[in-house]
């Protein structure tokens, strides 16, 4: 039974089989019959694109030749009429045919290529008109055939996959010292009080060795070389030429007294006078040398950058209680002529170089001490392990005679917090000021010279914003005074009740100001300044330890210092809280930031805070004009093409450097813009011209309160960014967390 079953099934696949073939046969006879028309139609393409090629080399010998034609033509043209083309015009002429050329080339690859590409198609086998194969297909061969392959080599051949590697420095791993987030974490920033545990650091960087250039100098007409001791004091004074230094008959003094003692007993006989003295060598070389410095490529610069870092990073931090903290100046100064400020009687003077003898090091008791590295065979003076101070390292100034302190970076936890203590001792004072003014009021009206001097010097403290002052030494420091070391000579009284101040404050910086007195301060001033010369002192009897001894009776840490730092963060209180922080919407940043700028120069006139206007103030304002009268004449402009398009029977309006907009809608809106843009610029005009002698940084850095600006910014919107650079940003870190509510009160 399964035999009979099976036989049906067998015959079934038999036919099947046999159907096959016969279809494959006629496919087969089909593409044989197909074959002859697709040769026939293969040979029809190759006789037309000969006859085209044919046809093109026909048409560019044929072109040749008129071209050829035409120079003749052109030649015997110039050689009769004479006129012969320049150089120029024939150059142009040549490139204008080389260029040609090129173009034809290239067309005639394009065509081609076509040409090629469009017969491949319809070549056998291609996928195109030609006999296909019975069978599996082949890969590489049909519509994405090219494709295919392609891909494959792609994905056969490795890709080097490029690795970026994250580099992570220390910054990355160091805790953060949040030490005002501590119950008492600004304690340590107290005089006196503890700063450390442990501490260790790696000394100083000192100043690299001169390295000799070998330039004469001249004198009396004549070159003659210096040694490397008194060349190396020859090329500072050429450092100083140029600027106001070199005519000051003091500097000229104490630089010829440091540059004389270099020279060798042979030539101190003859080199005798200054004026006989010619430098222009040795200026030209450091001009050179600096114009070789600037114009070095981006790769050296960089490289130079990373060399210096690489130099100062062993340096540039130490390790406080595990912390690591940043510190201050501890590259120490090349030796130059001193400088000073104003009228120093010492400038001109040659600072010395610094060796580890005239260094003392603070470090802790179980830290190594450090090398002093770049100067064998020295080491320094002393070492100690004083921990209730903050600086790490302590040198003497070979001008002044004194000590200088390497201290920590203002950045630094340890700078921060006696910061903040400055602050909160300033906002302290609000409690007690109403109680000092009218005890200074009563003693105004002592019978007591010490009392009645004392009280009106406290009121030109509390009340006009003046240093304390002490007595100096004319002759080693420049002439500067303070409330207490005013003389007759600074002071003018004008009745009824006017007094004119005019003296040098720190820094050389003049005071000038005009004031009105209370009736009894004006009496006083007249009693004290009776009987006087122009030279002696107004308030004789005290001094700034009497006048601080007297603040420390309403205050235990109360000096004359803590009332300018009051009076500077008072007055821009008061100043901000005349903004009216619900309108804020309606102002933009620009806006804002001008409020608090006008702010912040009330504090800095307070507190005279001067400058000198910058060299280039004047051109600078002069192209700030230009700019402007530029955007004016295009808003006049602009006006003028607006009504040409409302009514077109007016003039059209030409201005080759703009592009005039097409519709009144367009026109208008870039007239907004231009006015915008025009009220922008004469805003900063004005600022530039209005900060031209005041300096905002100061009052901003050292005396207001910075979680005045902080909160005032949380308040109205303003970016902090525009107010605090990042310098000051990273100084003030604890007051960036303060509340929008906070006021100094």
């Amino acid at each position: 039974m399964a035999a009979i079953e099976e036989e049906p099934a067998a015959k079934k696949v038999k036919l099947e089989n046999g159907e096959g073939e016969i279809k494959a046969e006629i496919k087969a006879e089909q593409a044989v019959e197909k074959k002859p028309d697709g040769e026939k139609k293969e040979k029809k393409e190759k006789k037309e694109k000969k006859e085209k090629s044919d046809k093109k080399e026909k048409k560019d010998k044929h072109k040749d030749k008129s071209e050829k034609k035409d120079k003749k033509e052109k030649k015997e043209k110039k050689e009769s009429t004479g006129d012969v083309l320049g150089d120029g015009a024939e150059k142009k002429e040549k490139k204008e045919k080389k260029e040609k050329k090129h173009k034809d080339k290239k067309e005639k690859k394009h065509k081609d290529k076509k040409e090629k590409k469009h017969h491949k198609s319809k070549v056998p086998g291609s996928g195109g008109g030609g006999v296909k194969k019975v069978g599996m297909k082949r890969p590489g061969f049909g519509k994405f055939g090219k494709k295919m392959i392609a891909g494959k080599k792609k994905a056969a051949e490795p890709v080097e996959k490029v690795v970026k590697v994250l580099v992570k420095t220390e910054d990355d791993y160091e805790p953060v010292n949040r030490w005002w987030e501590k119950e008492d974490g600004a304690l340590s920033g107290k005089r006196g009080a503890k700063k450390w545990d442990t501490f260790e650091h790696h000394g100083l960087l000192f100043a690299p060795d001169y390295e000799s250039h070998g330039i004469p100098i001249r004198y009396d007409g004549r070159d003659i070389k210096l040694p490397v001791d008194a060349e190396e004091v020859a090329t500072y004074w050429t450092s100083v030429q140029g600027t106001d230094y070199e005519a000051k008959e003091v500097f000229i003094k104490n630089f010829w007294e440091a540059f004389h003692g270099k020279l060798p007993e042979e030539l101190k006989t003859v080199i005798t006078d200054f004026k006989k003295c010619d430098f222009s060598k040795i200026r030209t070389w450091r001009a050179e040398e600096r114009d070789k410095r600037i114009n070095r490529s981006k790769e050296e610069k960089e490289l130079e950058k990373d060399k210096n870092a690489l130099e100062t990073q062993w340096y540039s931090h130490g390790l406080v209680n595990g912390v690591r903290e940043r510190l201050g100046n501890y590259r120490l100064e090349p030796p130059q002529l001193f400088r000073g400020r104003g009228e120093h009687p010492k400038q001109g003077m040659l600072k010395k170089r610094t060796w580890p003898e005239n260094c003392i090091i603070n470090i802790g008791c179980d830290a190594p001490v450090p090398r002093a590295y770049g100067c064998p065979g020295h080491c320094w003076r002393d070492v100690v392990h004083e921990n209730h101070v903050q600086w790490i390292a302590a040198f003497d100034d070979g001008v002044l005679g004194e000590l200088k302190y390497v201290s920590f970076a203002a950045t630094s936890g340890l700078k921060g917090q006696p910061d903040m203590l400055k602050y909160d001792r300033a906002r302290r004072l609000l409690a007690v000021v109403d109680s000092i003014r009218s005890s200074y009021e009563k003693l105004q009206q002592s019978k007591s010279m010490i009392d009645r001097q004392k009280a009106t010097c406290t009121y030109f403290i509390d009340r006009l914003a003046l240093r304390v002052g002490g007595e100096k030494d004319t002759e080693e420091e420049a002439d500067t005074v303070g409330c207490c070391s005013l003389r007759v000579e600074h002071m003018k009284l004008e009745p009824p009740n006017t007094l004119h101040l005019q003296f040098l404050g720190k820094d050389s910086i003049e005071y000038k100001n005009s004031v009105t007195v209370t009736d009894q301060v004006y009496k006083n001033l007249g009693e004290f300044m009776s009987g006087k010369k122009p030279e002696d002192d107004v308030f004789d009897k005290v001094s700034p330890t009497i006048v601080n001894e007297y603040f420390k009776e309403f205050m235990d840490d109360l000096s004359a210092k803590v009332f300018r730092t009051y009076n500077a963060s008072y007055t821009l209180q008061s100043e901000l809280s005349k903004f009216d922080a619900t309108q804020k919407d309606k102002f933009t940043q620009d806006e804002l930031m001008k409020f608090y700028n006008d702010a912040n120069r009330e504090v800095a006139i307070l507190c005279n805070h001067q400058k000198a206007a910058a060299k280039g103030h004047d051109a600078g304002m002069a192209k700030m004009a230009e700019a402007k009268e530029k955007m004016l004449k295009t808003i006049r402009t602009l006006k003028k093409h607006l009504g040409v398009l409302t009514d077109p029977s007016k003039p059209a309006v030409k201005d080759a450097d703009m592009v005039l907009p097409k519709d009144p809608l367009q026109c208008k809106k870039k007239i907004a813009e231009q006015k915008m843009r025009l009220d922008k610029y004469e805003a900063s005009i004005r600022e530039k011209e209005d900060n031209k002698l005041v300096s905002l940084g100061t009052s901003k850095v050292n005396y207001m309160d910075p979680r005045i600006t902080v909160a005032w910014c949380k308040k109205v919107d303003l970016s902090i960014e525009r107010v605090f650079s990042r310098t000051i940003r990273t100084k003030f870190p604890w007051a960036m967390h303060f509340k929008s509510s906070y006021l100094f009160d």
